[in-house]
């Protein structure tokens, strides 16, 4: 379940039409809350080094990407 929080901001306009446009949103609450889970989410990979976070060979890994939904087919 999410936790909801109403509060009353002060927001940039020209920032909050910049951010729907990236984000392809259009409307305030989906704006920030997509701003600010991606925010999280950057902040979680900061330090994320694929050559040492994830394991197997080359193969292994280009197997598992083959595998995954949307991956690109050959």
């Amino acid at each position: 379940m999410m936790l909801v929080a109403r509060t009353t901001i002060d927001l940039d306009k020209e920032a909050l039409s910049a951010a729907q446009a990236a984000l392809g949103t259009h409307h305030l609450s989906a704006t920030v809350n997509t701003a600010l889970r991606e925010v999280a989410r950057r902040y979680a990979l900061a330090d994320f080094d694929v050559l040492q976070h994830i394991d197997g060979t080359p193969g292994e890994v280009e197997s598992g990407r083959k595998g995954r939904a949307g991956a690109e087919e050959e």
